[in-house]
């Protein structure tokens, strides 16, 4: 990875980065009774979300195990408008998260169709700044605060038509307050850096939303039934997950790829977890990954190993 990568990351978080999402569908959910119906089927409240507003959340089975994260865009002008929300997905859950929605609307009114649309971000804490200067105010209808790496945000949702042309447009104010227009690589590298997991390689149907450490910014505990409820609120309670998703720093090595064994840092070496993601840092020459741990081992500044190279673990995801 080189250090352009390490710019855009950098920008992601400080200033402004401007990237189009084409990993991400969006699916509209409409109809009289779409928000009561909605909150039965995502992890996060949703029953008082404000117009443009943008509420991270997780779908997940019967069973507690996740089957995508979701962001559900109020898509509302104002709060005097007919309720309807933009769900936007991770592409390759979109064939799963359809079948467990399709199946959950029995009487209720709501309509679920795919739109012809595309997401692109800005992210950083200059975000808002980009926007105003880039969009003018009839175009920023399809804008939510949408906060993907903890330094602010926006999403912009605009249909396939207008693509290139908007995108051209928000590059060209990031990049006159300094921010950059964000490659494949430079988004990797930042949300490593900043411990966000990822749908396919870092969780999936095999994991339950503690285990992750998603259950810190995308569960409530307090909100009505939804579905998988019981089993996510009784591993709260009880605590009785068996491994933790970290972030790992590993020494002065090439990024290990995906199911890479961690052993303890001891004499005995005994496997303890496996790497999910990871990047190669130009700025630390190290590598910065995601990986499951078992949970006795799950703190900051413990060390364990990575094949042939020392690592450490820099945090714990949610925690």
């Amino acid at each position: 990875m080189d250090s352009a990568a390490a710019d855009e990351a950098r920008a992601l978080v400080e200033t402004a980065g401007v990237k189009a999402l084409d990993d991400l569908v969006v699916l509209r959910a409409t109809g009289d009774d779409v928000r009561s119906w909605l909150n039965g089927q995502v992890t996060q409240d949703v029953r008082t979300t404000e117009p443009g507003q943008a509420t991270y959340a997780l779908v997940v089975t019967v069973k507690g195990r996740i089957i995508t994260d979701v962001w559900a865009h109020d898509d509302r002008q104002s709060s005097s408008d007919k309720d309807s929300f933009s769900l936007v997905v991770p592409r390759i859950a979109l064939e799963p998260l359809s079948a467990q929605l399709d199946k959950m609307i029995i009487m209720e009114d709501v309509e679920l169709e795919r739109a012809d649309a595309r997401v692109l971000t800005v992210q950083g804490p200059r975000a808002v700044e980009v926007i105003e200067t880039g969009l003018e105010a009839a175009s920023r209808e399809g804008v939510w605060t949408c906060d993907r790496l903890g330094a602010g945000g926006r999403d912009v949702v605009v249909g396939t038509d207008a693509v290139e042309s908007t995108l051209e447009r928000l590059v060209a104010a990031a990049k006159r307050i300094g921010g950059f227009a964000v490659s494949d690589e430079g988004w990797e590298l930042a949300r490593l850096r900043r411990a966000v997991p990822k749908l396919g390689p870092d969780f999936g149907d095999r994991t339950y939303p503690q285990e992750t450490g998603l259950d810190a910014r995308a569960v409530s505990f307090t909100k009505g039934c939804y579905i998988g409820q019981e089993v996510v609120c009784m591993l709260e309670a009880r605590g009785q997950v068996t491994r933790r998703l970290v972030q790992l720093r590993v020494e002065g090595a090439s990024a290990p790829p995906q199911g890479v064994k961690i052993h303890a840092d001891d004499d005995e070496g005994a496997e303890v977890g496996s790497i999910t993601s990871s990047a190669l840092d130009p700025e630390s020459n190290d590598a910065v990954a995601l990986a499951y741990v078992k949970r006795k081992l799950a703190e900051r500044g413990q060390r364990v190993r990575v094949e042939a190279a020392g690592a450490i673990i820099e945090s714990i995801v949610g925690a």
